[in-house]
């Protein structure tokens, strides 16, 4: 390889080790703060000032600027110098000294604006995140629920530790609690800590809207989970029609919250593979194929962050399959909890290839209501 080109990817990765071993003493300062022990707690207090700075409404507090430049900006600048500096060891100086070059200019700009920086301005109302790296809307995210969302420029930690979405606490509304995945979920999602309020369909909701009831459960959810659906009644309300009407309904009802809320709808890997000419597959497969153009485009929506599982087969009372659906259900909120928005749960593969159709498909129009 080139040197220059050679260089350059060794200050890359010095950066982004140092970058990561801050996040790594970032999370760990968040934790002390839960300590039984008071000196602990004291430390974990340092990092508190940055957060009582821009604190979980996104204000910005004048009078803390002082207290956050040196509780926090100026540490993150000396953990990152500290840890790129090991690098001297094992490799030449220039890309170490360049490495700490990009650091401190970093942190020199941070000062200049007294930590007002991009990352840190007050806004009405954040967009739904949507990036792999650390954007000011992510990083938002961590001021609003400081339990999550701890990368400062990738997300790595977060897809490591399962810190990119925060559910305890959190109101769920659940569609298919009395199904195999929607109640295999329910039992996981309250073990985590949430708050899970079924939606029963032909009550709460079906293919024309939703009750009254049930959008007083929306109203006060932070996710709605989709996990209900039919495969051999009335397919494309079961699986399309009450599956858009509830978004949108979520929508409307949340926007004026800062942080967008989430929404987690079933998909399933039909979405793809043909229905080999058997009729009752051939109208499940049409409503499943219909609402993932609705998918896309709910994808590209900056007002929830939409999250689509696309199962292999499971285990259920619509058919059977070789894994069971808590464990399908186990291996979604795994990746869910590690930011996966596209979320394939696959032993077939089929859902690794329906990401490309899921990405570059056609999309559903926004119905009108």
């Amino acid at each position: 390889m080139n040197p220059i080109a050679t260089a350059a990817v060794q200050v890359l990765l010095l950066f982004a080790a140092a970058t990561f071993a801050f996040d790594c003493i970032h999370f760990t300062l968040h934790q002390l703060l839960r300590s039984r022990h008071p000196w602990l707690v004291a430390l974990g207090r340092l990092h508190q000032a940055h957060h009582d700075f821009f604190d979980t409404r996104l204000r910005l507090h004048e009078e803390l600027i002082g207290r956050n430049l040196l509780h926090h900006v100026v540490p993150e600048v000396l953990t990152q110098l500290a840890v790129t500096s090991v690098a001297f060891a094992v490799l030449p100086p220039w890309p170490v000294l360049a490495a700490m070059a990009v650091e401190v200019a970093f942190g020199v700009s941070t000062l200049l604006v007294r930590g007002k920086d991009p990352y840190h301005r007050p806004v009405a109302r954040v967009p739904a995140p949507r990036s792999w790296v650390v954007t000011p809307e992510y990083h938002a995210v961590h001021h609003v629920h400081p339990d999550t969302h701890y990368g400062s420029y990738t997300v790595l930690f977060d897809m490591l530790l399962g810190t990119a979405v925060g559910l305890k606490g959190r109101t769920v509304a659940l569609t298919g609690a009395g199904g195999a995945f929607g109640s295999a979920l329910k039992e996981l999602l309250e073990a985590e800590g949430a708050r899970v309020v079924p939606l029963k369909f032909g009550t709460a909701f079906d293919g024309r809207g939703v009750a009254e009831s049930g959008r007083e459960v929306l109203a006060s959810a932070d996710l709605l989970v989709l996990a209900h659906g039919s495969r051999r009644v009335r397919p494309m309300e079961g699986n399309c029609d009450s599956f858009v009407a509830l978004i949108e309904t979520f929508k409307a009802l949340t926007a004026g919250r800062q942080v967008p809320p989430e929404v987690w709808a079933l998909g399933s890997e039909i979405e793809a593979h043909p229905s080999f000419g058997i009729a009752e597959l051939q109208a499940y497969s049409a409503s499943k194929r219909a609402f993932a153009r609705h998918a896309r485009r709910y994808a590209q929506d900056r007002e929830i962050c939409y999250r689509h599982i696309v199962p292999s087969a499971f285990r259920s009372a619509m058919g059977p399959g070789l894994i069971s659906a808590r464990m399908a259900a186990r291996a979604a909120l795994f990746l869910i909890r590690r930011g996966f928005r596209y979320v394939p749960v696959t032993y077939t593969g089929v859902a690794l290839v329906n990401y490309l159709k899921y990405r570059f498909g056609p999309r559903a129009p926004a119905p009108v209501l």
